[in-house]
């Protein structure tokens, strides 16, 4: 085959849609796929939302939980989502605006029909931070645990009606590559190293029914490893914590404005979502979009608790 037939043939797939130049988003079957907002702020209480958490539908059935911060737990419940319909959790870093609430999924689901294993999946920790593990066992171990009557969950030995199955994920600034850290039951989930000051934190990128939707986490942006992973999502959700002006600690643990529109630009997404706002950032809404948009063109929304997009 000569060059011009060979350029002829990728424009036809190109135009009937065979070929993509971004992945997951030709085939992205969007009726089929939901991302339910179930926190959209930061740790301070000030304006009725809750803390950092979302949640992704696929097929009318609430899948995958992405953080848990406080208040989530009900907003879960408000959503309609059943806990028995779960498949795994994911947390961006153990932050208590991004995980107090995953025991009271846990005692809640006690009184539902769930029969089958719950995987959980998180960093590793330091000495500010639990590991996945870790964070489990300090919940509910047996001996150890703050709830140790709820044990039997992550006990291997003990009788359950189901296990939470923990996976830690290692996460440092000398481990900056990209991995695979789920795959089942039409779900994919990649997951790399993001930079939020001295924590062990990751940012994550869900790929279901031909759809990508990735999650920035907290993170300032320094190790520059959201844009690859992002890639061409359908949907970003970054947290948009500080203002450009910010200084000291603010700075090393979460993403100015500027940086944000130069992440969705250069990772080709489709549309921007600016969740975990704080007093700080949602004071200066007007200005951190200007900022935004110079680099980035594509839809930018403030979601509120509960509101559904679809990639």
């Amino acid at each position: 085959m000569n060059n011009m037939s060979k350029n002829y043939l990728v424009l036809v797939l190109l135009l009937t849609g065979l070929l993509s130049t971004s992945p997951g988003s030709a085939q992205c079957q969007s009726g089929r796929v939901k991302l339910q907002m179930l926190g959209t702020r930061g740790p301070e209480l000030w304006d009725g939302q809750a803390s950092t958490g979302y949640l992704l539908w696929l097929d009318d059935r609430a899948r995958v939980v992405i953080d848990a911060g406080p208040g989530t737990v009900q907003n879960f419940e408000h959503s309609g989502a059943r806990y028995e319909d779960l498949d795994l959790f994911l947390f961006s870093h153990f932050h208590i605006d991004h995980s107090a609430d995953f025991p009271a999924y846990v005692k809640g689901g006690f009184f539902t029909d769930r029969k089958r294993d719950l995987v959980l999946i998180g960093p590793s920790g330091n000495d500010y931070l639990p590991s996945t593990d870790q964070f489990l066992l300090r919940f509910f171990g047996k001996d150890t645990g703050v709830y140790p009557y709820m044990s039997s969950f992550i006990d291997p030995d003990a009788g359950s009606s189901y296990k939470i199955l923990p996976k830690t994920v290692a996460s440092s600034y000398k481990l900056l590559d990209e991995h695979e850290v789920y795959a089942h039951r039409g779900i994919r989930v990649k997951a790399v190293s993001v930079h939020h000051a001295v924590l062990p934190a990751l940012g994550y990128r869900v790929e279901l029914a031909g759809c990508v939707i990735s999650f920035t986490g907290d993170m300032s942006g320094r190790f520059h490893t959201m844009p690859d992973l992002a890639r061409g999502s359908d949907i970003l959700v970054a947290h948009n914590a500080i203002p450009e002006d910010e200084t000291g600690a603010g700075q090393l643990l979460h993403m100015k404005p500027g940086y944000i529109g130069k992440l969705a630009a250069d990772a080709g997404v489709k549309k921007l979502l600016l969740t975990h706002l704080m007093k700080r950032s949602a004071g200066r809404k007007e200005e951190n979009l200007a900022l935004i948009r110079k680099h980035y063109k594509g839809e930018i929304l403030f979601p509120r608790d509960l509101d559904v997009f679809r990639p």
